[in-house]
């Protein structure tokens, strides 16, 4: 059986955020990342040395950096300039989205649920085309820089998506130099990630503590409103039963004075004429 995997796992961010409203175009989304910001720089020296070791690259082609890249050819010949620039107006958007403890290109929502970034945005940020995005990434994955899984899902019976989960490999990095870096960085994020998924079950468990409480408080209320309920019909039937009893008293009593020649019997055959049982 397979298993389902974990909100929290880059595997799910393939099914989440699926709804029926469109997304937003562009950036009137107003929540992704454009490029490295100088937080980013400065706290994440890995990420803003990756940057700038890339674009070194790209611009001297010193085959200092991802020599890996350069060789992607079967025929022995250098990758063009052309993906090297897209490289260089790429990165920054890439690494600006990158979820350091797994490497994937997304983020942990407030519920600890993983999100995908979109291709599109890239494409966007880096003021490039989508097919040469992809034919970008698609030499990244060629060198053994990326790895991309494709997801086909058939949405809710009507029609079939595509979701594309993209991961930046360790190898990347380390063809740049920084794979001691990285590997502290990652120690660092792994256990930041872990504190936040943790603050979110403590959340999620307050909460439904809180739900089961609210459930409990409303039954007892219920049953409360209820019992009140039934008293006050039970209250309305006795006062009923008791002015039934005090006017058939009465009754009776003047059957008798208009009618001093009828038996008991008659009289209550009498009195069930005038008011019959309910």
């Amino acid at each position: 059986m397979r298993l389902k995997p974990s909100p929290s796992s880059p595997d799910a961010g393939a099914y989440a955020g699926l709804s029926a409203a469109p997304a937003l175009a562009g950036h009137a989304a107003g929540r992704r990342p454009r490029g490295l910001s100088e937080k980013q720089r400065q706290q994440l020296g890995l990420l803003g040395l990756a940057a700038d070791r890339v674009n070194e690259e790209a611009r001297d082609r010193g085959r200092r950096w991802l020599r890996r890249l350069d060789t992607i050819h079967i025929s022995g010949c250098r990758t063009k300039q052309q993906r090297w620039t897209s490289l260089a107006a790429l990165v920054e958007p890439m690494l600006a989205r990158l979820d350091l403890a797994t490497l994937c290109l997304g983020w942990l929502d407030d519920n600890g649920a993983f999100r995908l970034n979109r291709q599109r945005g890239l494409a966007e940020d880096g003021g490039l085309t989508e097919c040469r995005v992809s034919r970008t990434l698609s030499a990244l994955e060629a060198a053994g820089y990326v790895r991309r899984r494709r997801r086909r899902i058939f949405h809710k019976g009507k029609q079939w998506i595509t979701r594309v989960t993209l991961h930046i490999r360790p190898r990347f990095f380390i063809d740049l130099g920084l794979g001691h870096l990285l590997a502290e960085t990652r120690t660092h994020f792994k256990a930041r990630r872990e504190a936040q998924l943790r603050q979110v079950r403590v959340r999620q468990q307050q909460d439904t503590l809180q739900e089961l409480a609210d459930a409990q408080t409303r039954r007892q209320s219920h049953r409360q409103a209820q019992a009140v309920r039934k008293a006050k019909v039970v209250k309305l039937e006795k006062a009923r039963e008791l002015e039934r009893g005090r006017l058939e008293a009465q009754l009776i009593q003047q059957l008798a004075v208009d009618n001093p020649d009828l038996t008991p019997g008659q009289l209550r055959a009498l009195l069930a004429e005038h008011m019959p049982p309910a």
